[in-house]
């Protein structure tokens, strides 16, 4: 997938170091627009808010919604059925990302990564 430097992009996590680090790893990869939300109902309003995003990124374990509800919900609205949903999660077990391809997810990037496995997780979307 070849994303515009323009691209909005929403990302989600309920811990705050990880979206600094999510959010730096994006701007060295030259992305500037980009909307965060603490778990999946504020990214579900970032994204309702942006309905132009290209993107979804957003960790596995968040509270109230995680990002297995979060992705749930946004593929029920016929807008973002498409839209590409990268899950990060520091679980990578077969059952579970197995689990969350059937519910939509494109990718699941393993925690830690850095902006190069970023880089290349976006690239083969």
């Amino acid at each position: 997938m070849l994303l515009s430097s323009s691209a909005k992009i929403i990302i989600a996590d309920d811990l705050i170091p990880m979206l600094v680090a999510l959010r730096r790893a994006l701007n060295q990869l030259g992305f500037s627009d980009i909307y965060e939300g603490a778990c999946g109902n504020e990214a579900l309003t970032a994204l309702r808010a942006n309905p132009d995003a290209a993107l979804v990124i957003s960790d596995w374990n968040m509270q109230p919604m995680d990002g297995i509800e979060f992705l749930e919900e946004i593929r029920k609205d016929v807008r973002f059925r498409t839209l590409p949903f990268i899950l990060i999660s520091a679980e990578t077990s077969p059952r579970l990302q197995d689990k969350a391809l059937a519910a939509g997810a494109n990718l699941v990037l393993p925690k830690p990564f850095d902006a190069e496995a970023l880089r290349k997780a976006i690239a083969g979307l």
